[in-house]
């Protein structure tokens, strides 16, 4: 179902979207799960402009949130669990 599925990790800055990187989803890694479990940036104060959002396998965005810096790397680096 979702084998295919992607996080894409980008910058918010001056309303223009600049894309980082993604992860996709394949046996070993379950993207979906990596989105919920990734905390909320939910300090407004310190937004920092770095966004997840969430791809379904037809390639339509299903959700978006904002994370923090130390987040975002972990995610394209591949250490968050």
């Amino acid at each position: 179902m979702f084998h295919q599925s992607r996080i894409l990790v980008w910058y918010e800055v001056a309303s223009q979207k600049v894309v980082l990187g993604e992860a996709v989803g394949s046996v070993n890694r379950d993207v979906v799960s990596l989105w919920l479990h990734a905390p909320a940036d939910s300090n407004q104060i310190d937004y920092q402009g770095y966004r997840l959002s969430l791809y379904d396998d037809g390639g339509r965005e299903i959700a978006n949130k904002s994370v923090s810096m130390g987040t975002a790397d972990q995610i394209l680096g591949g250490e968050f669990k």
